[in-house]
């Protein structure tokens, strides 16, 4: 081979290397292990920041027990259609929402001098339908009706010493109660009948509690400033957190503001959203807002990262790039350090080795900065391994976010293209460097887009609006090349995904399978094409099931063609397959229409001045002109929920609808009603039959959707059925 004695082939100046440090690809501190010179990494999205100072701003074990406004107080709850219930101990009521009007109202709906629950009532809970209210003065917990109010049962305290002394209580998964129990200091797992199934123990004066969506219990103690967090499936406390931002992560989103006494902002909750805040308290009769609880943060904390291998000895570390909030009055100080070999943690506190690269600060307006961009160049000494220190600085009523760190090296610059005498020293070859960067990054950005080109061309990373300009939108211009409208104001990555999977679906475009194909993918439904349905804790029991259906996407596409059950006289007879059609097809006129369609009442008859007549008829392929080139589709309601959605989807079926054809948009909404709306196959589903309750088993009580055995039903071993079984004598009620 001569290529070892061949001339080095003329290639661009090698550019430099970069090491990105976020919370996906891990932050690389030094040491850090939680929290390091006070920062620490936030469980939300990673980013770096203050931690709260403690005993500021919202706690996880505040006195209304909404675990610092994860959830709702402990003296309110929401049921599943958004209405707000409230107690209030000290009188003895129950108060409901009227999302209408925006007011509460006494719950059951009584006379005003009747009490609503007992004396003493501590906490409120809601679970499968049933409203749960603690009462540990009376040892019971009553279970009312979540429609009406109406009591279904008073547990009683469950055997052994002491008495249970319930205080809160909350459905949980599986179909579970957690009851609180302060005089036993523990938690117990009831069965929706009130039996305590197991007791998890040791965990101190129970006050509150609630659950994540992972299932995790959070017990909330009196005297304690953390609560702690149970694992349900083995009783064992898992850890402790102290701020809400610990655990925020495992909850899904309230919706309400909430106070740390227990006051509600019920603004949100009303139908539609009030525009002005509604605070009510826990008695609730409505009070002004009341302050914010704001968080204090330290005033300065330090974050190292290293060591960094750059694998050259060496090595001139070339420049940092930062990308974080600013919160007014906040600063990051910038310095690097960097040796051949490693340091030791002595070494790293000598501050006479860091030397500095600069300070990014807050311009001064009352503005934060959000997600601001910011690079400096690095003044440190060469060395194979690298070190960076950030010096985040505050004014402890906010802090600074790190979201991204990137680390260029080794130092590429166009001082190699000069004489030797601008880099003669290292004085004047870093004077030199840091004036031919004004114009050596400018130059460095073009070449960065040119090299990373290919994915302007790519649907899943092409920019896209509204990330960035209407200008700079490629995936409309790569969308055009393909002929693919797509839909504005649509969620982006479902957009993107249309647009990956038009060259598969381009064979079919102008199909029936094509549109059908496109619509899914536009309103996500083929992702739940593999989902099998985990079994209800709420509704009748379907043990009796060999298998559990999976999901089948629904038939969004109807065309009016398989509509026609029309009957041709001598060929058929009057039945359910065939139906008589005349005006309502094409709607001719007749001139012998009776009175009423001459006084322009009805739709049917001949009128001067309205009536056209034509000279060509087609009676017999009146139905095929009719129906034979219109479609429906039909579309939950909920993909277009959004402000502009169904106008976006109009004009994408308009585009993608097979050529020669009429689509009409039909919004299918949650309900069921006979005769208005109710297609099986398209918006209406039957259910699966449940199994049949058996009378004499505990674990089968009858209740809404218990399905007894009627007569004359076949079975293969004939369950017990009303009206053939004695009570007292072949059936026991237990």
């Amino acid at each position: 081979m001569n290529a070892p004695y061949l001339p080095p082939v003329a290639r661009a100046p090698h550019d430099p290397r970069s090491r990105v440090l976020d919370a996906r690809l891990g932050w690389a501190g030094y040491g850090l292990t939680g929290v390091t010179g006070g920062v620490a990494q936030d469980p939300q999205d990673g980013a770096l920041a203050f931690a709260p100072l403690p005993g500021t701003g919202r706690l996880l074990a505040e006195p209304g027990g909404g675990f610092g406004g994860l959830v709702l107080p402990r003296h309110a709850v929401q049921l599943a259609d958004g209405t707000l219930l409230l107690l209030n101990g000290a009188a003895a009521r129950l108060w409901r929402m009227d999302r209408c009007g925006c007011t509460l109202s006494p719950w059951p709906c009584l006379d005003a001098g009747v009490l609503r629950v007992p004396d003493g009532a501590a906490g409120l809970g809601v679970g499968c339908g049933e409203v749960y209210v603690a009462l540990p003065a009376l040892q019971r917990v009553l279970v009312l009706d979540a429609g009406n109010g109406a009591l279904r049962a008073a547990w009683p305290s469950p055997t052994g010493a002491p008495p249970w002394s319930p205080v809160h209580a909350i459905g949980v998964d599986g179909g579970l109660v957690a009851v609180a129990d302060v005089a036993r200091g523990g938690v117990h797992l009831c069965s929706r009948r009130g039996r305590s199934l197991r007791f998890i123990g040791g965990l101190g004066a129970v006050r509150a509690l609630a659950t994540d969506r992972d299932g995790r219990l959070y017990v909330q103690r009196d005297g304690e400033e953390s609560v702690a967090i149970v694992e349900l499936a083995s009783g064992r406390t898992i850890g402790h957190a102290t701020q809400p931002g610990e655990v925020a992560h495992r909850f899904t989103p309230l919706g309400l503001d909430t106070a740390p006494d227990g006051a509600i902002d019920i603004a949100t909750a009303c139908a539609p959203p009030a525009s002005e805040p509604h605070w009510v308290g826990p008695d609730g009769h409505a009070i002004a807002a009341p302050p914010p609880a704001l968080p204090a943060y330290p005033a300065t904390g330090t974050w190292i990262a290293g060591p960094i291998d750059s694998g050259e000895d060496g090595c001139t570390w070339d420049r940092v790039a930062l990308v974080a909030d600013l919160p007014a009055g906040a600063r990051v100080r910038i310095s690097a350090t960097a040796a051949d070999a490693l340091l030791t943690d002595p070494e790293l506190a000598e501050p006479s080795r860091w030397r500095g690269g600069g300070e990014w600060r807050h311009p001064g307006d009352s503005e934060p900065l959000a997600c601001a961009r910011a690079d400096w160049m690095l003044s440190s000494s060469t060395g194979r391994h690298g070190w960076l220190k950030l010096e985040l600085l505050g004014d402890t009523r906010g802090t600074p976010r790190l979201h991204c760190v990137q680390l260029d090296f080794a130092r590429t610059s166009l001082r190699r293209y000069l004489p030797a005498v601008f880099g003669a020293d290292p004085v004047a070859a870093e004077f030199s460097d840091r004036w031919l960067a004004i114009f050596d990054r400018t130059l460095r950005d073009i070449e960065a887009t040119v090299d990373g080109q290919a994915r302007f061309f790519d649907p899943l990373a092409a920019p896209a609006a509204p990330e960035v300009s209407e200008s700079r939108d490629f995936l409309r211009f790569i969308a055009s090349w393909v002929g693919v409208v797509l839909p504005s104001g649509w969620p982006l990555a479902q957009q993107r995904r249309v647009l990956a999977s038009a060259p598969a679906l381009y064979p079919w475009r102008g199909t029936r399978a094509g549109f059908a194909a496109s619509l899914s993918l536009l309103l996500g439904l083929d992702r739940w094409s593999r989902h099998v349905p985990a079994h209800a804790r709420c509704v009748p029991c379907t043990a009796g099931l060999r298998h559990l259906p999976r999901w089948r996407p629904p038939r969004l596409l109807l065309e009016h063609y398989q509509l026609r059950r029309w009957m041709a006289v001598g060929h058929a007879r009057l039945s359910d397959a065939a139906r008589l059609w005349g005006d309502r097809v094409v709607n001719r006129s007749r001139l012998e229409a009776d009175r009423t369609l001459e006084s322009g009442g009805g739709s049917g008859g001949a009128r001067l001045g309205v009536t056209q007549l034509l000279t060509v008829q087609d009676p017999l392929r009146d139905p095929f002109h009719v129906y034979a080139h219109r479609l429906s589709v039909f579309v939950p309601a909920g993909c277009i929920a959004a402000p502009g959605r169904r106008e976006a989807l109009q004009d994408f079926i308009a585009a993608e609808v097979p050529a020669h054809t009429e689509a009409k948009l039909v919004v299918v909404q949650p309900r069921f009603r006979v005769g208005v709306q109710a297609m099986l196959g398209l918006d209406a589903v039957i259910g699966v039959r449940t199994q049949l309750p058996v009378l004499d088993d505990a674990d089968t009580p009858l209740g809404r959707g218990t399905v007894l055995h009627a007569a004359g039903s076949t079975f293969a071993e004939p369950p017990r059925g009303a009206g053939r079984q004695r009570v007292g004598l072949s059936t026991v009620i237990r």
